[in-house]
C-alpha cells in the first residue's frame, strides 16, 4: 500500500504529465495544419491519438489514487480469459505479417513502406505486451499455475 505522500507525488507526477500529453497534441495539430504531405499527417495523427490515450491512462492512475483503486476480481479475468488468449494469436498473426512484409519489400523497397510497416509491427508487438502483462496478473491471482 503507497503511503499518503507518495500517491499525493505520483497525483502531482501524472497531472504534470498530462500536461505535456496536452501539448503534444496541441502541436500535433498544428503541424497537420501546417502540412498536405501525407505521411507526415498521418505520423502526427498517430502522435495525436497515442497522446489521448496516454493522458486517459494517467486519469486512470490518478482516479485509482484520488477516488478509488481499481480492483480485478477473479471473475473479471475468468470470464474473459478465453478471448484475451484468442486475441494474443491475433497478435501474433500480425506480427508475422508484419514480418512477411518487411521480408517482401526486400532490400530496394520503399523507404515509406518500410518506415510504415515497422510502426505496425511495433504497434502490434506492443499489443501483445499488453495482453501478456494480463496474463502475469492472472497469474498473481492464481500463483500457483492458474
Amino acid at each position: 500500500m503507497m503511503m499518503k505522500e507518495e500517491q499525493q507525488k505520483l497525483t502531482e507526477v501524472m497531472k504534470q504529465w498530462q500536461q505535456i500529453e496536452n501539448a503534444t497534441i496541441s502541436k500535433t495539430a498544428a503541424v497537420m495544419e501546417g502540412t498536405t504531405n501525407p505521411l507526415i499527417h498521418l505520423v502526427m495523427e498517430i502522435i495525436q491519438g497515442d497522446a489521448n490515450l496516454h493522458h486517459r491512462v494517467q486519469q486512470t492512475i490518478v482516479d485509482s489514487l484520488e477516488r478509488a483503486a481499481i480492483a480485478i476480481r477473479v471473475e473479471d479475468i475468468q470470464t474473459i480469459w478465453m478471448a484475451l488468449e484468442e486475441h494474443l494469436k491475433i497478435e501474433k498473426k500480425s506480427i508475422e505479417l508484419a514480418e512477411q512484409s518487411l521480408k517482401a519489400l526486400g532490400s530496394s523497397g520503399n523507404v515509406v513502406q518500410r518506415y510504415l510497416i515497422s510502426y505496425l509491427m511495433e504497434d502490434e508487438r506492443k499489443h501483445e505486451k499488453l495482453l501478456a502483462n494480463l496474463r502475469l496478473i492472472k497469474e498473481g491471482m492464481y500463483p500457483y499455475g492458474g
